[in-house]
């Protein structure tokens, strides 16, 4: 037992790791994917039936995923099967959100797709989510393991506006295109691919370009309407089919976190770099935690921030982090997701001056090797 007291503390938080983790055996893999749903898989029936869930928690996707040999080389399709979609609809409805959510709804255009968040009293993330407009609805894709908790509590501060939620899941799909030549192939579809950032419209479906990571750089989100997803089906089926986790990795690549059940209420904003992300507006209204979002802000340099690393032992969203030298943890893994070639990528929040020094590890006791955020932490008020 090291001396430093690390692995007293990380013994004790590894119990609750064994509660959250998902290393299962052989066996067990083999069991849990003969019985997928085939919403998981892309053909005919995803692009029309309702798409099921995975039947893990998210967050944590630890088990080798599929296609991770091809996505390294050329494009490949995922279905975004965790995600859930809720719409706000009526003639107050993007009022109402503008009170609540941390991005700015009433002056988003048209037809485009911002990041955007829900906190509560103290400021601290229940959701993330990709928002959108069309006409008077409002529509916010969300983790499908919070769609429902989420949208009853939005649902409470309604009153008298002229709004109401609703989960339209079942009347929606979501795809990621990703790997070298995404960006050809998307343009063969539409006649375009859309810059970093930026969101096309065509045939029925909203197109968008994620940011680039580290070593995956052509990433894209389609988003279809179950009325366009039929001309869409041969589209899709063309490409080799990759696991869900592929995105997931890939979003962990890029620095792109997403608050599941196992993170919410355990990050300020900043802590996960979201409003470099554009995750946050602060020239709008108030909005739950408002305050102690521009406090943590405009106080000083903040003392919190989310890194990569790479790390060869096992862990899951919501684990403690450790440091050399110090018993209790000092962060928490926000996603973590098996990586190409072996190990896993997460990201974690973390003090920044634990980062500077070095020496973390997971509640495992598996060192952290820390790797560059494809972005620089900027201040976006600046």
């Amino acid at each position: 037992m090291p001396a430093d007291g690390r692995a007293t503390a990380g013994n004790a938080s590894r119990r609750a790791y064994d509660t959250v983790a998902y290393r299962w055996s052989r066996a067990q893999r083999a069991a849990a994917r003969a019985c997928m749903p085939t919403a998981c898989r892309v053909n005919d029936s995803l692009v029309m039936d309702v798409a099921a869930p995975p039947q893990t928690a998210g967050g944590t996707w630890l088990e080798p995923a599929t296609a991770f040999e091809r996505v390294v080389h050329e494009p490949v399709v995922c279905s975004l099967a965790s995600l859930g979609m809720i719409a706000v609809s009526g003639a107050e409805a993007a009022r109402f959100l503008q009170g609540q959510l941390t991005c700015d709804v009433e002056h988003q255009p048209p037809q485009t797709v911002v990041r955007g968040g829900y906190c509560t009293a103290k400021g601290r993330l229940l959701v993330t989510f990709d928002l959108w407009r069309d006409g008077e609805t409002v529509f916010l894709q969300v983790p499908r393991e919070l769609l429902a908790p989420v949208q009853k509590r939005l649902s409470m501060f309604v009153l008298r506006a002229k709004a109401r939620l609703a989960d339209v899941s079942a009347d929606w799909r979501s795809f990621a295109v990703l790997g070298p030549g995404a960006q050809a192939v998307i343009a063969r579809w539409c006649g375009e691919a859309p810059a970093v950032g930026a969101t096309i419209a065509h045939e029925g479906a909203l197109i968008t370009r994620a940011e680039d990571g580290t070593r995956l750089a052509e990433r894209f989100t389609v988003g279809l309407s179950i009325a366009a997803a039929g001309a869409w089906a041969a589209r899709l089926q063309a490409l080799p089919q990759a696991d869900e986790a592929v995105w997931w990795w890939s979003q962990i690549d890029a620095g792109v976190p997403t608050v599941w059940a196992a993170t919410q209420e355990k990050f300020v904003p900043q802590m996960i770099n979201f409003e470099v992300l554009g995750g946050v507006n602060f020239r709008k209204g108030c909005y739950p935690g408002q305050e102690i979002v521009a406090r943590s802000l405009y106080l000083g340099k903040l003392r919190r921030r989310m890194a990569l690393a790479h790390s060869a032992g096992p862990t899951a969203a919501g684990a403690d982090i450790f440091a050399a030298g110090q018993p209790q943890p000092v962060g928490v893994v926000a996603m973590v997701a098996a990586a190409p070639g072996g190990g896993d990528d997460l990201l974690f929040e973390s003090p920044v001056e634990a980062q500077d020094a070095g020496s973390l590890y997971s509640a495992a006791e598996a060192p952290l090797t820390l790797r560059a955020l494809p972005y620089p932490l900027v201040d976006v008020t600046a």
